[in-house]
Formats: C-alpha cells, structure tokens, sequence
C-alpha cells in the first residue's frame, strides 16, 4: 500500500511540474503572439503581413522566425515590405528576439524605449525609414547588441554616451539624420567597433582621440565635425 501511494504521489509531482513548464510555454508564445499583433494593428496598409492571421500558426508568418523548442520568436525581417505606421512599443516584451530588421520602409515616430528591454538582441536595424526623436538611451541596455543601424531617418538630439556600455557593438549607423552634440568621448571604451558612420549629421565639435582606442576599426566616416586631433591624423589615415 504504501508503495501505491508513494507511485501515485511521485507521478502527481510529475504531472504537476509537466503542467507547470507546459503552462509557462504557453504563457510564453501567448506573449509574443500579443506583441505581433499590437506591431501589426500600428501598421497602416497591411498589403505586406497577409500572411498574419489566424490561418497560420505565428511562427509562420512572413518576416518571422521562432526557436524549435518553444516557439519563441527570434527574428523579425521585414526589410522593403512598403509598412508605413508607428512602431509598436509591445516589441519590448518580444524576450527572445534577437534580430530585428526593418529597414526601407516607412515608418515614423519615436524608437520606442521599450526595445531596451530585449537582452538577447543582436541586430537592430531601423535604417531608411521616418524615425523622428532622440535615440533612446534605454537601447543601451540591450547587452548583446552588436549592430545598430539608424541611419537616414529624422532622429535629432545627440548619440547618447549610454551607447558606451554596448561592449559587444561592432556597427554604429547612424548618417543622415539631424544629430548634434559631436561624437561622444566614451564611445572609444567600445573596442570592438568596425564600422562608424556619422555623415550627414550637423554633429559640429571635434572627433575625440578616445577613438583611437578602436583597433579593428575598418570604415570610419566622422561626418561634419569641425576640429581634428593632430594624434588622430595617423588613426584616420589608416582607417580612410
């Protein structure tokens, strides 16, 4: 008897805890479920998401790709799709999203700050589209970014020396916009920089020496600063 009833509550606690991580799956996909269709319902014309109902699991939807395991969305690409509307803040709770892409589309309004909150985004890609505002500093947050592109939209204010904290980022995008305030110093603590791209800004100030600290740098386009460092002139050459 006593055997039954430990068999009895051993396969209740399994059950328990199989309901417990099933549950918390759901609860998971439900979540990023909601966060594509609050992206969805900002969108004006949807010529570009019919694929986006109720016909196809959402893992299925154009543009979107989802881990195996659990169904969690991992990337958004929606590149040239025509979208035009606002980007919806509820992206932020995308947990999972580490590739976001956007670019050549027409979106406007603010970068809503809420994308700070996704930890495990890699690439964020906003470029030739309508983004009006300051880039939000909150995006330094996102520890495991390594590309930042925000390049030809209407973003004003200055590149927030939050960016610094970005250990890992390697690309830095951010021409044709209306930026000012220069090139902030601690940029140059981000030594794993490739590629930084400030043309067609009204930047004004210098370009800081800190930027020597970057090695493997490859492409540097500084833009409209209005004063060089004579100990950077060795760093531009060899990075022209």
């Amino acid at each position: 008897m006593n055997s039954r009833i430990a068999f009895l509550f051993s396969t209740l606690v399994i059950f328990l805890i199989t309901a417990s991580i099933s549950a918390s799956n759901d609860g998971g996909n439900e979540t990023d479920y909601q966060a594509l269709l609050q992206f969805k319902s900002m969108i004006m014309n949807e010529e570009g998401l019919s694929s986006w109902n109720t016909s196809f699991h959402f893992c299925d939807w154009s543009g979107v790709s989802c881990r195996k395991q659990n169904k969690r969305v991992t990337a958004l690409v929606l590149n040239s799709q025509g979208l035009h509307g606002s980007l919806s803040p509820y992206l932020g709770n995308l947990s999972f999203l580490r590739d976001l892409y956007l670019k050549n589309n027409s979106f406007q309004g603010t970068i809503p700050h809420e994308l700070g909150r996704l930890s495990k985004l890699r690439f964020l890609q906003l470029g030739y589209n309508k983004f009006n505002g300051v880039i939000p500093t909150n995006l330094s947050h996102c520890s495991n970014l390594e590309e930042l592109g925000l390049y030809a939209n209407k973003l004003v204010g200055s590149i927030p020396e939050e960016i610094s904290f970005l250990s890992k980022l390697t690309y830095l995008s951010v021409y044709d916009n209306n930026l000012t305030g220069g090139i902030p110093p601690v940029l140059g603590n981000i030594t794993s920089m490739e590629l930084f791209s400030a043309t067609r800004n009204p930047l004004g100030g210098s370009i800081p020496d800190t930027l020597g600290n970057w090695k493997i740098l490859t492409e540097f386009y500084p833009g409209a600063c209005t004063y060089l460092e004579p100990s950077l002139i060795p760093f531009l050459t060899s990075h022209s």
